[in-house]
């Protein structure tokens, strides 16, 4: 399963960009040719941030062109 590599490798990019700065949503955008499970990917997410920065954080998806696979954005939570 090649989503559980891809869910850590998304986490990976994620908290480096963020910083320490606690993550609210993490957007991917999918093509149809890209090989991936969706929920096969989203169910890795949450093992694999399930007690890291990320916790909590949830993985949405967004519709892409032929086999692209990108991290499109995050949103940071709000500060309290």
């Amino acid at each position: 399963m090649h989503e559980l590599g891809l869910s850590r490798s998304i986490a990976a990019i994620v908290e480096e960009h963020a910083q320490g700065r606690a993550i609210k949503r993490v957007r991917v955008a999918i093509g149809p040719l890209a090989c991936v499970e969706r929920r096969a990917l989203d169910f890795c997410w949450d093992l694999v941030t399930a007690q890291s920065p990320l916790s909590g954080a949830v993985l949405e998806f967004v519709e892409a062109d032929g086999d692209i696979f990108l991290v499109k954005d995050f949103e940071f939570k709000e500060a309290a």
